[in-house]
């Protein structure tokens, strides 16, 4: 009987390899190798049928997306603005969460969007979830920005054919990806998903997590969204994973010329986020202007420092400096 278990245990554990592999792009014997010492520590569930096989597969996942050591082997490295002018606001830096917020329709997601897509070109591994975007259109946006032109309304310059001949290699060998959330997922499981597809593509773990927003993973209680929970947990993540966190939140103001404050930030966000980035769009939302210019800054009490000028090109989804 003991033989016959333990023979049980090792095609189980087997199995689990081959899935791990599946999943995460890791070599068999690599897989087989993480399972077995998942096993000799304990780790792996009780009973391994479908169920527990399964449940064996997502934690191993989200362990090998972390890398050997995150915390030992990555360099603590800046990720910079892509704007000049915005060096002195200082970086996205590694087990740190930046908070970007603004009014409704200034350009949040946007804006962004553009931070993710210029730490990736800097070869960076990046995640950008979105749980008010869809996949589909957020890449829309990254070739928008990326390229210069709104695939939705336009035509490349040398047309479809040898525009995705050309863009396809980029964009595949490109260190980004783009998740868009599922109502009611958690942050957690939403950067295993990411962390797995940036593995299983290009075998390094995340440097950059764009979340958008804080509002969408917080879940609604007796005195309204729990922002500060998610903010805990999104603190918590940026240590483990070694990773720089830029993370979104809507803010609204009693008056479109009253500055925003800490007093207006969800909660949480000024307790487990090192900085907050403020952008300003003015009439974006009091008016529904369709005005370009805008203005980045940092908010007083986290290093406040003149503020950026940019212009918002809304046809190629970017801001450009002013």
């Amino acid at each position: 009987m003991t033989k016959s278990r333990n023979g049980s245990n090792t095609t189980h554990q087997q199995q689990i390899a081959k899935e791990l592999h599946r999943e995460c792009g890791c070599g068999y014997q690599e897989a087989l190798r993480r399972v077995r010492e998942a096993a000799e520590a304990g780790l792996l569930p009780p009973r391994l049928d479908a169920a527990g096989q399964a449940a064996a597969v997502a934690v191993l996942a989200e362990a090998l997306a972390k890398g050997p050591s995150a915390a030992q082997s990555r360099p603590a490295e800046v990720c910079p603005l892509p704007w000049p002018g915005a060096a002195a606001m200082a970086g996205l830096v590694p087990g740190h969460v930046t908070a970007l917020v603004s009014l409704p329709t200034a350009g949040r997601s946007t804006l962004a969007l553009n931070m993710a897509l210029h730490a990736a070109e800097q070869g960076r591994p990046t995640l950008f979830t979105s749980g008010e975007i869809t996949t589909d259109v957020l890449k829309e946006k990254v070739i928008a920005a990326r390229y210069g032109f709104d695939p939705r309304r336009q035509a490349p310059p040398r047309g479809w054919p040898a525009f995705r001949a050309s863009t396809l290699p980029e964009m595949q060998a490109l260190p980004l990806a783009l998740h868009g959330a599922t109502v009611g997922s958690t942050a957690r499981a939403s950067l295993v998903t990411g962390a797995t597809a940036i593995m299983k593509r290009h075998r390094r773990p995340i440097g950059l997590w764009a979340i958008d927003t804080v509002q969408h993973f917080s879940e609604f209680t007796d005195s309204g969204l729990d922002t500060a929970a998610t903010m805990r947990q999104v603190r918590t993540l940026a240590g483990e994973y070694n990773m720089a966190v830029l993370i979104t939140a809507q803010v609204v103001t009693d008056h479109p010329d009253e500055p925003v404050t800490t007093a207006h930030l969800p909660e949480g966000i000024s307790e487990h986020a090192e900085r907050v980035m403020v952008l300003d769009r003015p009439g974006a939302y009091w008016t529904n202007s369709a005005a370009a210019a805008a203005a980045l800054s940092r908010l007083p009490g986290t290093g406040r420092t003149r503020p950026v000028p940019l212009t918002l090109q809304f046809e190629n989804c970017r801001f450009l400096s002013a």
